[in-house]
């Protein structure tokens, strides 16, 4: 009889270990688990000069948007609690018609307007006009931007740069697709446009995004302030194989990137056809 006992409540207690341990691993897992989600969706910092000023202008904005939050919170919460129904008393309410309520919301919205929305449209333009619309036009600047011309396509990034001529459509250019190999601290001007229909260049590093649209060419630039691989990223729907339209660029110093533009341009002349009309998609530069 004891010996049965004892084989009981030696299964009883496996039995209650098991889905112990199985809790334990979970929570452990979960934890680990929130730990990486925070580490992948954590903001990165900025790999651009202006990139700063986004990540500014969107702390103000989430600032100021979450104090009027609780304000127009308080304000509902107050009449909700003090003149709700009690003992004795019956809930009190109006419709807000009154002079003093469409004066008080005049004031609220004339202070909501220059508060929110004046200040943030007065730093947002400060910034496009100082940084994202401030493109170099200097060829002659101590820092010479680097071009590149984009065709994007269904689902693809099809970048041209110049080799050592300095012209666009001739046998030295530099063509990849998906890869864009830019050098650090010098602007990168851009000339885009599409094939087929609307794209928008993604460079979530570098806080920038343009569209790319057929029929025209836009512009736009940064300037990468770090070296490294970084991901590049259409933002528009652009069809069923939307999701598969993304590439990589690589940030390099000045002399690794004055060696792989050297050793690239060398092949781009040596496998140079000009029977190929396909690669022949290149335009005169565009200000």
């Amino acid at each position: 009889m004891n010996r049965l006992h004892t084989m009981i409540s030696t299964r009883a207690r496996r039995w209650l270990a098991l889905p112990i341990t199985t809790a334990l691993l979970s929570v452990t897992a979960a934890a680990q688990e929130g730990q990486e989600v925070v580490k992948r969706w954590g903001l990165k910092p900025p790999a651009s000069s202006y990139g700063h000023r986004f990540d500014e202008l969107f702390t103000l904005i989430t600032t100021l948007i979450g104090v009027s939050f609780l304000i127009v919170l308080v304000m509902l919460l107050v009449p909700v609690f003090r003149d709700r129904a009690k003992p004795g008393r019956s809930a009190s309410f109006d419709h807000g018609s009154s002079l003093h309520d469409k004066r008080f919301t005049a004031v609220v919205s004339i202070i909501v307007f220059i508060v929110l929305d004046a200040s943030v449209l007065i730093v947002a333009m400060g910034d496009l006009r100082e940084g994202y619309w401030a493109i170099p036009k200097d060829p002659t600047a101590e820092s010479k931007p680097y071009r590149v011309e984009i065709l994007a396509q269904q689902w693809a990034w099809n970048f041209r740069a110049t080799g050592p001529d300095g012209e666009f459509g001739t046998a030295d250019d530099i063509i990849t697709i998906n890869e864009l190999t830019v050098p650090v601290d010098t602007p990168v001007v851009l000339n885009m446009t599409s094939k087929d229909v609307i794209h928008s260049l993604y460079l979530p590093d570098m806080r920038f995004k343009r569209d790319a649209n057929p029929g025209a060419v836009n512009e736009g630039w940064f300037e990468p302030i770090q070296t490294g691989d970084f991901a590049i990223l259409c933002a528009e729907l652009c069809g069923y194989a939307h999701y598969q339209m993304h590439g990589s660029m690589t940030v390099l110093s000045e002399a690794d990137f004055e060696a792989w533009e050297q050793d690239a341009s060398y092949l781009a002349t040596a496998l140079y056809d000009a029977d190929d009309a396909e690669a022949d998609w290149a335009w005169p530069w565009q200000e």
